[in-house]
């Protein structure tokens, strides 16, 4: 299997923006924020991780594995059937700006900035700085609609099985949720432990998996479901930032 950045590696520009404007329906008002965002992650540091990118077959799912900033997916293997490097490197792409098209470097780069500014007590550096980060920037409105239409295809998949009547679409939503926050957690949060809040969240996630995997769960099931409910009793009110 090859991994994320391989697949980058494989394609063109030209050929990866084709994919994402044909298969996602991006406007070409935002192609030059995608030529910035697929040179930045071809340029991110080696960073060996363990998992998976599991790719289905629809574009419009966001593939399994994708819950985290791009620094923590760009050497991760890719689980797929597709032989079309170019579809590929685009539905990765695309999914991996679910949340922003900065990467986990840029917005560390950018906190220890602000912190090295409040440590010095420099008002006028303090004021100089939340002036700039308040100033428009180049392609602000094409980012956040695009941003919106992930968000909105990220969410239609879980409204697609959630049904009335069964007891596991909470769950579903609720994994959902937890691997929305993930991607966060990953990579963009400020507190520390931020690594361990996600991996707690990925454990909720495959203990909905292997509780949801029957409508009538045996007593392993069951168990899932005690140890689910009883980190998110330990944890939950801790996941913020």
């Amino acid at each position: 299997m090859k991994t994320f950045r391989e697949y980058l590696d494989d394609c063109s520009f030209e050929d990866v923006w084709a994919q994402i404007a044909d298969h996602f329906s991006e406007p070409a008002a935002i192609k030059p924020v995608y030529a910035e965002y697929y040179e930045k992650l071809k340029a991110l540091p080696s960073k060996p991780v363990n998992g998976e990118i599991e790719l289905a077959d629809s574009p419009e799912l966001q593939p399994k594995g994708m819950n985290a900033a791009p620094d923590w997916l760009i050497d991760k293997k890719v689980n797929t059937s597709c032989g079309d490097s170019a579809y590929i490197s685009a539905a990765l792409l695309y999914w991996a700006s679910l949340l922003t098209f900065s990467t986990s470097k840029e917005h560390d780069d950018d906190l220890a900035a602000y912190l090295d500014i409040i440590a010095s007590d420099d008002c006028r550096a303090l004021g100089e700085y939340m002036a700039e980060s308040i100033k428009p920037k180049p392609y602000d409105a094409e980012k956040r609609e695009s941003i919106n239409r992930k968000e909105d295809l990220f969410w239609r998949g879980i409204r697609d099985v959630s049904y009335c009547g069964d007891w596991r679409s909470i769950l579903y939503v609720l994994k959902r949720k937890l691997e929305y926050d993930m991607t966060f957690m990953r990579g963009f949060a400020d507190h520390a432990g931020r690594e361990h809040d996600a991996d707690r969240m990925q454990l909720c996630c495959n203990l909905i998996d292997g509780a949801t995997s029957d409508m009538y769960p045996d007593e392993r099931g069951r168990r899932m479901l005690h140890l689910l409910f009883k980190i998110l009793d330990q944890e939950i009110t801790g996941w913020s930032d």
